[in-house]
């Protein structure tokens, strides 16, 4: 019986060391701070769109806060997000309808280069930085993308299930013995 125990001990031990962190998508927190507006969202940082034109991705029915509604929490339409540009953002309460498809507003737009990486197969990578821009008045906002890591040193779930049955099938031995 102590022989199991110890030979249970070590696999526990082994399966330990061996087993890897659970990998949680990390996400993107944007933030738009000036004197014409103060705006949050956060998106994931490889994400597929839901639709593509250009160097330009849209993204529909992103949560934030939006400082000039004075609420809590706000609901975009769309967030149309540019990869070229000299830095440039816009806001506009209704959508607006490109190529035949409509785009619900209200809309919040930051074209910039630098913003995020197009990958092979379809999805978008986000950036993190700092960059000034511009809307068409001349008014300045700093927007700040944030990546925030959600890796984790949490063992798989499949580790944690071979554990427990290990664990299982030990008491099972334990117990058949002593019976």
């Amino acid at each position: 019986m102590r022989k199991r125990f110890l030979f249970a001990g070590i696999l526990l031990a082994a399966a330990l060391v061996f087993c890897g962190p659970s990998k949680a998508d990390s996400v993107v927190d944007f933030s738009l701070s000036g004197s014409a507006i103060t705006a949050t969202f956060s998106l994931p940082q490889t994400f597929t769109p839901a639709t593509t034109l250009g160097t330009v991705v849209y993204v529909f029915n992103v949560t934030g806060t939006l400082a000039q509604c004075g609420c809590a929490s706000y609901t975009y339409g769309t967030i149309d997000l540019g990869n070229s540009g000299p830095g440039v953002w816009g806001f506009g309460s209704t959508g607006h309808t490109m190529n035949g498809m409509v785009f619900p507003g209200p809309e919040l737009g930051i074209f910039v280069s630098g913003l995020f990486t197009m990958n092979p197969d379809g999805t978008v990578t986000l950036n993190g930085g700092t960059w000034t821009l511009f809307n068409n008045a001349g008014s300045e906002v700093t927007l700040t993308a944030t990546v925030i890591s959600n890796n984790v040193g949490v063992p798989e779930p499949a580790t944690l299930a071979l554990l427990g049955l290990g664990g299982l099938a030990i008491a099972a031995l334990g117990r058949r013995k002593t019976a």
